[in-house]
């Protein structure tokens, strides 16, 4: 709607109304040498912002007072209040969009974010220890099966570029002995286990923690197979496993298993030394497509 002050002149549009429609509903109200600044803002209005009330004027024909006066005339307080009318317009035009509220998108990200949430409102002593653990041992073993298995894939291939000495054991582990025969005192299991729990999982680390391997166990919950015989038990938030949250939940969520691979890398580094992560750089780098 196109409002009038106490001297006829009228009002600087609402705030719900653009530009254009705000020129097009006051031309009945506009000199002739008016009408014509405004029918060429119509089309170049965009571009307001960057053109000068001169450059309007030469554009069209006309002095550069008569681009203030059309502007005064429209409600504002001059052209200068115009362009910065037109740039806030531009910017509601090309601002993201958020995700809707009840997306499925949105309920995803939301739940994703709560528990990195979570997770970080806990004590860090725990990290500390899992990560001297980690630094101290002779031997690391790194397992998971079924949807934990890239968890723990990932984790060793960032620590064996920090420590020596670490190994993935993967599906039918267990069934393997060859695999962790030299396991004992002084070694470490990390076992990564969500829902739904593996039974290889459980039997590897019984098999592991009988010849006094030390179990730091990464799960869902503290009622997973190994969570008695753990030296360290970490739990992790983990969105998705509840029904009403869609077919999501069928899935094991990754990215806070990955993210905790990536902190206890940090840590690690920050006990061991850079020197291995160097090293391995340097021979990354030599291997590299974009280095020839």
């Amino acid at each position: 709607m196109t409002v009038h002050d106490e001297d006829g002149i009228l009002a600087a549009p609402e705030s719900t109304e653009t530009f254009v429609d705000h020129l097009r509903r006051s031309e009945a109200r506009l000199t002739p040498t008016e009408k014509r600044i405004a029918a060429h803002m119509g089309l170049v209005w965009t571009e307001l912002p960057l053109t000068s009330a001169a450059e309007l004027a030469q554009d069209v024909g006309v002095n550069s007072s008569s681009v203030t006066r059309l502007a005064q005339g429209l409600g504002f307080r001059g052209y200068p209040d115009l362009q910065r009318r037109v740039r806030q317009e531009l910017r509601r035009q090309h601002a993201p969009l958020p995700l809707p509220g009840e997306s499925e998108a949105a309920a995803h990200w939301g739940r994703e974010i709560q528990a990195f949430a979570e997770m970080q409102a806990q004590p860090e002593d725990a990290l500390n220890r899992v990560a001297g653990l980690l630094a101290q041992a002779k031997q690391v073993y790194v397992t998971g099966a079924r949807g934990s298995w890239p968890a723990a894939v990932y984790a060793a291939h960032v620590w064996q570029g920090i420590r020596p000495g670490v190994q993935a054991l993967g599906e039918g582990a267990s069934k393997r002995p060859e695999d962790w025969l030299d396991a004992g005192p002084g070694c470490v299991l990390v076992a990564f286990t969500m829902r739904r729990y593996a039974q290889n999982t459980a039997q590897l680390i019984d098999a592991l923690t009988g010849r006094g391997v030390a179990l730091i166990l990464i799960t869902d919950s503290g009622l997973a197979p190994g969570a008695r015989q753990a030296r360290e038990l970490l739990i992790l938030p983990t969105p998705g496993h509840a029904p009403f949250h869609g077919p999501d939940g069928r899935f094991v969520p990754l990215a806070l298993p990955v993210s905790l691979s990536m902190l206890l890398a940090a840590k690690l580094t920050a006990l061991v030394g850079s020197e291995r992560l160097a090293a391995l750089e340097h021979e990354l780098g030599e291997l590299d497509v974009f280095a020839c």
